[in-house]
């Protein structure tokens, strides 16, 4: 799974693109316009939430988690 999240501006540019592992922990693909607190921040958010996350995703996909 990957996680976007934005600038205040809510722009393309502005994203930043965190790949979730299966233990919360991310990998952060691309930065855009944020700066490290609001990275860590986001990463702590995943963390905390990661498992929510995963539950909605595959609750709104018709095929599961990696498309299987």
């Amino acid at each position: 799974m990957h996680v976007h999240a934005s600038d205040s501006r809510l722009t393309e540019q502005g994203s930043a693109k965190f790949f979730v592992k299966g233990n919360g922990d991310t990998v952060l693909k691309e930065r855009g316009a944020l700066n490290d607190r609001e990275i860590l921040k986001i990463q702590a958010f995943i963390k905390e939430n990661y498992r929510d996350m995963y539950k909605t995703w595959a609750a709104k996909s018709d095929r599961g988690f990696y498309g299987m």
